[in-house]
């Protein structure tokens, strides 16, 4: 309950900025799930209304600490999507979770968002393997990483650091 309080007392543009990110996660998990993709039409606006709020709450120094935490996020996926294991979707929702949680508390949380990510890829991964050999399924070839993105960037934001 209190990181519900602390969100209800942070400034406007930190309440849109988290807002946009729970929107951008909650879309991108169910079309990932759906057609397995992020689609552009989500990741674009979400990152240029995040963007906006950092500058309206904290000018550029906040907007270029917060990218610090976007990199941390995202360049582990885009290493992996460069070797053909991810798409650029799931990289541009990671920059978003990343940017988010740079300005929450610093690129450390944004460190810790990533490895949550991490913990939920690998349980999602596995559930996946597990259905499709209860049901006498192949191996799935790939899962909807969105869905982890979604899930381990809400536990890190419910269980972490403290809200802006």
């Amino acid at each position: 309950m209190s990181r519900l309080r602390d969100l209800a007392d942070a400034p406007l543009p930190a309440q849109i900025a988290l807002a946009t990110l729970c929107a951008a996660l909650a879309i991108s998990a169910v079309t990932d799930l759906r057609q397995r993709r992020v689609p552009n039409a989500v990741t674009y606006p979400a990152l240029l209304v995040i963007a906006i709020c950092l500058l309206w709450l904290g000018g550029r120094t906040l907007l270029l600490e917060s990218a610090l935490g976007a990199l941390v996020c995202a360049a582990p996926l885009a290493l992996a999507m460069w070797r053909g294991w991810m798409g650029a979707g799931d990289v541009k929702l990671m920059a978003i979770a990343g940017l988010v949680s740079g300005a929450a508390a610093g690129w450390p949380f944004s460190l810790a968002v990533l490895l949550d990510v991490a913990v939920a890829g690998g349980v999602l991964a596995l559930s996946w393997i597990l259905a499709a050999k209860a049901v006498g399924h192949p191996r799935p070839r790939s899962v909807p990483y969105g869905v982890a993105i979604a899930a381990g960037t809400a536990w890190a934001f419910l269980m972490g650091a403290p809200l802006f």
